[in-house]
């Protein structure tokens, strides 16, 4: 029991050692160290408020009035000259409307009084003396004919120069009452432009960033780069046209094969022709029984299938590899010098 007892307080005192030597300086630790932190806090708040009660110098504070004052000031002309800009729009537009409106009452007027007198000179009285009129310049036109016979003939010019004067009168007569002839005199300002009005606004003071001039120095060599391009597609397009123009292309319609052919057939057609005549050298001329033209359409038949039967042969023989044995070095050969050397 004794012995149970005395390890229990050894434990408990080794405890008790270990707490006084490790945690309670951790927790005084701690303990110090949120104290110094709601110190810093405190401390912080109380310069806050300092700077924030402390006086400003009245030259600052002048200074910041002023430009308070002069934004105002700029920003109360902006409204004033936008509002007098509006004003002027408005004053513009209903001069506008009201010189408009004068323009359709007056072709109105014109066009009533057209039509008026058109149907005054459609009434029964005006159409007896266009009728009137009529007879008297046909009267008159046949006077005058008269007339000019008389005065060709001597008897005087009297007839003449009344039937002119009877002409005239009926024609004038004609013209003058004419129903045709009334139509509506058209406005030469029938419609009216609304002038716009300029707004003129102060440009704020911005500052500048060279965005914008950079942006439209972009946008112009971007610009001046296609033109560039273009013209230069068009340069080459135009000298691609006068080479293909300049340059005269010749059509070769026969391969190589096909011409060797042609020789080979006239060189047997030759052979072929000369052969027959050597022997008939020695017998006596037989009596020509056949035509010359047949004699050339003959040969020219035999000349055509010798040059079939020539390019037959060649197209066969295409593709077609021969002994490939000649030209080539005998490798026993070679190695006996070899050896021997």
């Amino acid at each position: 029991m004794t012995g149970g007892g005395l390890g229990g307080g050894v434990i408990f005192v080794v405890a008790a050692l270990l707490w006084g030597a490790v945690l309670v300086p951790a927790w005084v630790r701690r303990r110090e160290f949120r104290a110094a932190e709601r110190n810093a806090l405190r401390l912080q708040r109380t310069l806050r408020v300092l700077a924030e009660t402390s006086e400003v110098p009245h030259e600052v504070r002048l200074e910041a009035t002023a430009r308070q004052a002069l934004a105002q000031e700029k920003l109360l002309r902006t409204a004033q000259r936008r509002q007098e800009a509006e004003r002027d729009a408005e004053l513009a537009e209903a001069r506008a409307a009201q010189l408009r409106a004068e323009i359709r009452a007056q072709q109105l007027r014109r066009k009533q009084a057209t039509v008026q007198r058109a149907a005054r000179l459609r009434r029964p009285v005006i159409r007896r003396v266009r009728g009137i009129a009529s007879l008297a310049a046909l009267v008159g036109l046949l006077g005058v004919l008269v007339g000019a016979g008389f005065a060709i003939a001597g008897s005087g010019a009297a007839v003449l120069l009344g039937s002119v004067a009877v002409f005239a009168a009926g024609l004038g007569g004609l013209v003058l009452l004419a129903p045709g002839r009334v139509r509506a005199p058209s406005i030469a300002a029938e419609y009216v432009e609304d002038p716009v009005p300029v707004l003129e606004f102060p440009e704020p003071e911005i500052t500048a960033t060279g965005e914008t001039e950079a942006t439209s120095a972009a946008h112009h060599a971007a610009q001046r780069a296609a033109a560039e391009r273009i013209e230069r597609a068009k340069a080459l397009s135009r000298a691609r046209a006068q080479s293909t123009r300049a340059v005269a292309r010749e059509n070769q319609p026969d391969s190589m094969l096909l011409r060797e052919a042609r020789a080979a057939a006239s060189v047997d057609a030759a052979a072929v022709g000369a052969g027959p005549v050597a022997p008939a050298a020695n017998v006596a001329p037989a009596p020509p029984t056949v035509s010359a033209a047949e004699i050339a359409r003959q040969h020219a038949a035999t000349r055509a299938k010798a040059q079939e039967q020539t390019a037959r042969e060649l197209l066969s023989r295409m593709g077609v590899v021969g002994d490939t044995s000649e030209g080539m070095p005998d490798l026993d050969a070679v190695l006996r010098r070899r050896r021997s050397g």
